[in-house]
């Protein structure tokens, strides 16, 4: 049967439970389908906030929490919040604090992020920019939330433009992440949705040309397995 994509105003509460039913297994599914490279593309992207002292930096869709723990190993001073709106997911990251590394988490929306202007100095996504129904829309919220001269840093899929390289990685993307995903939790369609979700998503100059287009600055990104995965960097232009 063909997967059909939700429409856009589906998309959210489509996204959200799916998540929360995978919830158990998610990481145990990052490690296995990038072969535990996710770990060091988010220690990555943990350094890019480059915090000082008692900043502030919040982490976007942060799922389980992993990019919110390390950026605290990084920079233990920092203050980090996690914001989610899998319920399960946070549940599971609220389960890995320690009385060392301690995040904040909240339950909430990261088209309509329930903080002040430039509250933050920095904000991390992993992996979750692709989920939102409106990048344009999200990626204005989070720039209203950014002090000036505050910095984006964002993890997600990218397109490779090696062709044959390509070709293999849009095999295992499509054919082999899902079967793994299948194994894992048997009916779940968000193993499909993954894959699919992924031809839609701008590719790495697209994404860098919409970011400058909402107001970002100094916008380029970073390439990972020839740019199967990739970060963008973005900053707030400061006050004028």
């Amino acid at each position: 049967m063909t997967y059909i994509l939700p429409n856009t105003e589906e998309k959210p509460v489509y996204v959200e439970q799916m998540f929360n039913k995978i919830a158990q297994k998610y990481d145990l599914f990052n490690d296995i389908v990038t072969l535990g490279m996710h770990r060091k593309w988010k220690r990555f992207v943990a350094r890019q906030t480059g915090l000082v002292d008692e900043q502030k930096c919040l982490d976007l869709c942060c799922g389980t929490g992993d990019i919110a723990r390390e950026i605290l190993r990084q920079f233990p001073l920092s203050k980090l919040t996690g914001l989610d709106f899998s319920e399960n997911m946070l549940n599971i990251a609220e389960s890995k604090n320690t009385p060392e590394i301690s995040v904040k988490y909240l339950l909430g929306d990261a088209m309509s992020i329930p903080f002040q202007d430039g509250e933050f100095n920095a904000v991390t996504i992993g992996y979750g920019m692709r989920n939102v129904k409106d990048i344009n829309q999200f990626l204005k919220e989070i720039l209203r939330v950014l002090k000036p001269e505050g910095i984006l840093v964002s993890l997600d899929i990218g397109k490779i433009k090696v062709p044959t390289i390509a070709y293999l990685n849009h095999f295992y993307f499509f054919h082999i992440v899902p079967l793994i995903g299948k194994l894992l939790m048997p009916g779940e369609n968000i193993f499909k949705y993954l894959p699919q979700s992924s031809l839609e998503y701008p590719n790495q100059e697209s994404l860098k040309k919409i970011m400058t287009q909402t107001g970002f600055h100094n916008v380029h990104f970073h390439n990972f397995v020839f740019g199967a995965s990739t970060v963008h960097v973005a900053y707030k232009p400061a006050r004028t």
